[in-house]
């Protein structure tokens, strides 16, 4: 009923009153002003009849004067109260101002009546007795006033005193009785007055208690009602709790799958285009070029890895999260992979107009085990970032020979710009997922933000530390720490990139499944370059109705194409197969998806082996050679 005055209680550790008076107080105010208009009015009329019949036995001047006052205090009090100015706040005064000029304007009224009894009080009896019920009446009328106490007590006292004390000063028997007839009268008016506010604000204290006791008692039922069901069903709650378990772990289920199938589908759309990147770069490579053209082509096939290793680092972080990342620990020149990446990045840096130079401790061992794709991971991330927020000046690699023992070196490598710098508050920002030390950082110089994310999991999973040196306006450095093993004499690895062997020559005809036109394009001219002929099919559709009426030494088959995939294509073919008794047709899945368990889920559906785009020419010869040479043993 009264809740929207709870807002101003006091807190519930003090006592009653103190917890309540405010906002009866409040509310008694509210009340005084809202109900005290037709006080107000009557005092105004009584007013007004008074100087009527009084005004050809008092002076004018003083009857105009008291009655402009009387008119004055009645308009104070009607703006106050059919603007409402006491509930809201404005500009230049407060809801508490507008109440307490009100109090006062009902207290200068009464000194108003109280100055008729004294200043204008008429000579003739029946004027008397007529002034004097007047006052009476208008003490009478402003019974709402009680509403407030000490406004009242106020009021009645400023009217009634001066006529009890001008009954007393004319003396006699007949005043003198008047004068404690008034003073009873009074002292019974205010009495009533308390017993009336008394009544009042303990009602609404009371209706406040028992809300919030309602309150309080329909919590503690409800509580009640809860733990009993509790303690009497412990079975069931178990059972409950278990199927929210479950449904959580379901949910989170579902979640992780539609996170899978979102990287799953950008990976796929996006190494489908790759495909025909890199395929179209290796058969450039195979063709005649010049020294120049040769190292072009170099640049951009390294390039198109680079691009390629920004999915990578979607799919890592991914399964940097789910804990299924896998590391290598094979032997590796460490020279090597930081000079690919040098030259990697070199034409960019030049084309900034800033300098990309390497700088390697010659104690540093010629090989070390460990994994050199997420070495190479790491300093790509590094330099890319160093080179992107550097305008003047220029970026150093520096590899450093930190401790050595006879099974393991521990590494320290540093990439030092002389960029923008970063702020020491926003370091620790920096290695978060999707951030960047600035919101405009993303608009002005591109990014993800996952890339400092990825190597700072990447080299805590080497069992690593990384670390970094920046001042805005000076540079950034930023260093790891890594233990790395020592590769034996005897072993030697070189990295290099795949590239088809022209002795490998192969014979037999392929039916090649896929609907993309630029990696048909690509595939065709792969397996001309191994020495296979190759029909073409857009869908799994077409590629049955291929098998139906003519004999091939092997399938290359898409797994997402129209009208029919891949996997439903290939279950269909291993049916007919079963049902003819006809020979095993080796079935290569060639395929965009190379999410975790999509090599699996080829092999399951009856495929014989799994290539993942981009494919590289020798791989895609060493696998076609590996089953078409086991098709012509079986014949």
């Amino acid at each position: 009923m009264f809740s929207f005055l709870r807002k101003k209680s006091k807190p519930e550790s003090i006592d009653e009153i103190d917890v309540y008076g405010d906002i009866v107080r409040e509310f008694n105010e509210t009340r005084l002003i809202e109900s005290s208009g037709f006080n107000n009015l009557v005092s105004l009329v009584m007013a007004i009849t008074w100087v009527a019949l009084v005004w050809d036995d008092l002076p004018p001047l003083v009857l105009s004067v008291w009655l402009a006052m009387m008119v004055l205090l009645y308009f104070c009090c009607t703006i106050v109260q059919h603007f409402k100015l006491y509930k809201k706040d404005y500009a230049y005064f407060s809801a508490d101002v507008a109440k307490r000029w009100y109090f006062l304007a009902v207290i200068f009224v009464a000194m108003g009546w109280g100055i008729a009894s004294t200043l204008m009080f008429p000579s003739e009896q029946m004027g008397q007795i007529i002034l004097a019920f007047m006052l009476v009446g208008v003490s009478a009328s402003g019974i709402s006033y009680s509403n407030m106490l000490w406004v009242y007590s106020a009021y009645v006292g400023f009217i009634l005193v001066p006529l009890v004390a001008r009954l007393f000063y004319i003396g006699g028997e007949i005043y003198y009785t008047l004068s404690g007839m008034t003073s009873f009268l009074l002292v019974v008016i205010i009495l009533a007055a308390y017993r009336i506010n008394k009544s009042s604000s303990d009602a609404l204290r009371l209706s406040l208690k028992n809300e919030d006791l309602i309150k309080n008692l329909t919590r503690a039922s409800s509580d009640l009602e809860n733990l009993n069901q509790s303690l009497t069903s412990e079975i069931e709650y178990v059972k409950n709790i278990e199927g929210e378990l479950k449904k959580a772990r379901d949910e989170a289920q579902r979640m992780s799958r539609s996170k899978g199938e979102f990287l799953a589908n950008m990976s796929h759309e996006i190494r489908t285009p790759m495909n025909g990147i890199i395929g179209t770069l290796q058969l450039l490579e195979d063709t005649t070029l010049t020294e120049s053209q040769h190292e072009y082509v170099n640049v951009a096939y390294k390039s198109a890895d680079a691009l390629l290793s920004i999915l990578n680092d979607i799919l890592d972080l991914s399964k940097i999260e789910a804990g299924k990342l896998e590391f290598e620990a094979i032997p590796f020149d460490l020279r090597d992979v930081v000079n690919d990446v040098v030259v990697l990045h070199a034409l960019k840096a030049e084309q900034m107009g800033i300098y990309l130079n390497s700088e390697i401790d010659e104690a540093v061992p010629e090989k070390v085990v460990g994994d050199p794709t997420r070495m190479r991971q790491v300093l790509v991330n590094l330099i890319s970032n160093a080179i992107k927020f550097t305008s003047e000046g220029g970026v150093v690699v520096r590899i450093k020979l930190k401790l050595k023992d006879e099974k393991e070196v521990l590494i320290r490598i540093e990439v030092e710009d002389t960029g923008v710098g970063i702020p020491t508050n926003k370091h620790q920002k920096l290695f978060l997922a999707f951030s960047q030390a600035d919101g405009s950082t993303t608009r002005k110089h591109g990014g993800t933000g996952l890339g400092l994310t990825i190597v700072k999991q990447l080299i805590g999973m080497m069992h690593g530390n990384l670390g970094i040196e920046s001042e805005v306006g000076k540079g950034s450095k930023f260093w790891f720490v890594i233990p790395l093993g020592i590769a034996p004499e005897e072993e030697s690895s070189t990295l290099v990139v795949a590239r088809v062997d022209e002795a490998v020559k192969i014979e037999g005809r392929v039916l090649l499944v896929e609907d993309n036109p630029v990696n048909q394009m690509v595939a065709k001219k792969m397996l001309e370059k191994v020495g296979l002929q190759s029909e073409l099919a857009e869908n799994g559709r077409e590629a049955l109705e291929f098998l139906k009426r003519d004999s091939f030494d092997a399938v290359l088959m898409d797994c997402q194409m129209p009208e029919m995939d891949g996997f439903e294509a290939t279950r269909l073919w291993r049916e007919q197969e079963t049902l003819s008794e006809s020979g095993h047709l080796p079935i290569i899945a060639m395929t965009a998806n190379v999410m975790e368990g999509d090599k699996e889920r080829c092999l399951v559906s009856g495929m014989d082996d799994y290539l993942g785009k981009p494919v590289r020419m020798a791989e895609l010869g060493a696998v076609l050679q590996r089953w078409i040479k086991s098709a012509e043993q079986s014949d």
